[in-house]
């Protein structure tokens, strides 16, 4: 019996060896849409360097990663390197010597290589639609649906965006590999857009992106789909009645990054002083403790105590935490920590970096407000403490009508309906 007699519809979705970060949220949702929705899931990962060849060597660990997606069947497509060596030139060619960083990106995606194995079960498949993850990985898509999916033109296909790439590498100094020089940010945008422009329905996962995309490909189908979080993990949380860790006032949650730095000398050096007399236990929580040592470490050793470092269970934390506080002063793309916060029905403080890519608009509407300046976050943080069952309620109330599963599905079917048209 073959794949299509056997399984109901699929769709295939492409994407990056992300599972862990804010884009594998969103990847483990689209996963979880479709299989509600009664579509076979086939995840496709695809790197987007080319040093990911069948020989790197955290490939066992990006394919135990990856698992956590819960597609019913996951493939990877290491770079071939052959094609990339050969074809390398012959892109550059093809971009009329103008070709960008984020054209290379592309191109290195394309490159990669599905096994036969892997061909031979796709195009047994019933292919209702084609999920592709980033503008980085649109060449391998494209190449996918001429190669191995039958009736690949008949096939449509969703592009979901994940922040502006062009400004990301731009922020990050991508250099391009063709001319060793960096791109400027109008070059790398009239690339992304190139790109975008070859697919009808695009997905967004933060308002700035919607709003950015949709100036400028306005002939486009535009859909907002705000991320959410995986409902076993706030089940997670109802499961854990028992918190081993000490009552926290103030939790903040973070990976070594630059913006939480930037944070965290910002609330240390001009919000604590307003509430230092007040007693409060705060707890900071993961890799931006170690990030703090090293950048900052005259303010790491004032507050060593409060750093806890990487933890087996958020859990016990969140539990034993009375407020969730996000000083954010900078950052791009939408905020997952936020998001998670609200989903966990925690207090939550936060300043408008850390609504960052939400419709600000919906989520006063719940209760909740940015606070910008030292004394506005220190005074929010004390009347939040002070009346916790009110912030709770609405950071309930926010996660519910933007956030919660409902809410994204919906958003969900909306692409799918319009995609399933053209």
């Amino acid at each position: 019996m073959n794949a299509s007699s056997a399984n109901p519809r699929a769709v295939v979705i492409v994407g990056p060896p992300w599972p862990r970060s804010g884009t594998g949220r969103v990847m483990q949702n689209q996963v979880a849409y479709y299989r509600d929705r009664g579509y076979l899931t086939v995840f496709i990962c695809v790197p987007v360097h080319c040093s990911f060849t069948e020989a790197h060597p955290d490939w066992d660990s990006i394919k135990a990663g990856m698992q956590e997606l819960g597609a019913d069947h996951i493939f990877f497509a290491p770079i071939d390197n052959r094609r990339f060596t050969r074809d390398k030139y012959l892109a550059w060619v093809g971009h009329s010597f103008r070709g960008t960083a984020l054209d290379w990106i592309v191109f290195t995606a394309k490159s990669a290589q599905l096994s036969e194995d892997a061909i031979r079960f796709i195009r047994e498949l019933d292919v209702a639609l084609v999920h592709v993850n980033h503008v980085f990985t649109l060449g391998f898509a494209q190449r996918l649906l001429r190669s191995a999916i039958q009736s690949g033109s008949l096939v449509p296909m969703i592009l979901e965006t994940h922040d502006i790439q062009s400004e990301a590498l731009k922020e990050r100094g991508e250099l391009n590999p063709w001319t060793h020089r960096f791109d400027s940010l109008d070059q790398l945008v009239r690339s992304e857009i190139a790109h975008l422009s070859k697919v009808e329905v695009l997905v967004h996962v933060s308002v700035e992106d919607f709003k950015f995309f949709k100036d400028r490909l306005p002939e486009k189908y535009h859909v907002l789909a705000l991320p959410t979080i995986d409902a076993a993990f706030a089940s997670g949380m109802e499961g854990n009645c028992q918190s081993t860790v000490d009552p926290i006032d103030l939790l903040f949650v973070g990976h070594g990054t630059t913006p939480n730095t930037s944070a965290l000398q910002w609330f240390f050096e001009q919000v604590w002083p307003l509430i230092s007399d007040r007693g409060f236990r705060v707890r900071i929580v993961g890799g931006i403790g170690t990030m703090m040592r090293k950048e900052l470490p005259a303010l790491y050793e004032s507050f060593q105590s409060v750093f806890a470092g990487q933890v087996a269970e958020l859990y016990p934390m969140y539990r034993a935490a009375r407020c969730v506080f996000a000083p954010m002063i900078s950052g791009t793309g939408i905020s997952i920590k936020t998001i998670e916060a609200l989903a966990l029905g925690k207090p939550f403080v936060g300043t408008s970096k850390a609504y960052r890519g939400m419709p600000m608009d919906r989520i006063e509407q719940a209760g909740l407000k940015a606070h910008d300046s030292p004394r506005d976050f220190a005074d929010a943080i004390v009347q939040t403490l002070s009346a916790e069952q009110i912030s709770a309620a609405a950071s309930r109330a926010a996660y519910s009508s933007l956030f919660s599963n409902e809410a994204s599905f919906s958003s969900r079917d909306e692409a799918l309906r319009i995609a399933a048209v053209r």
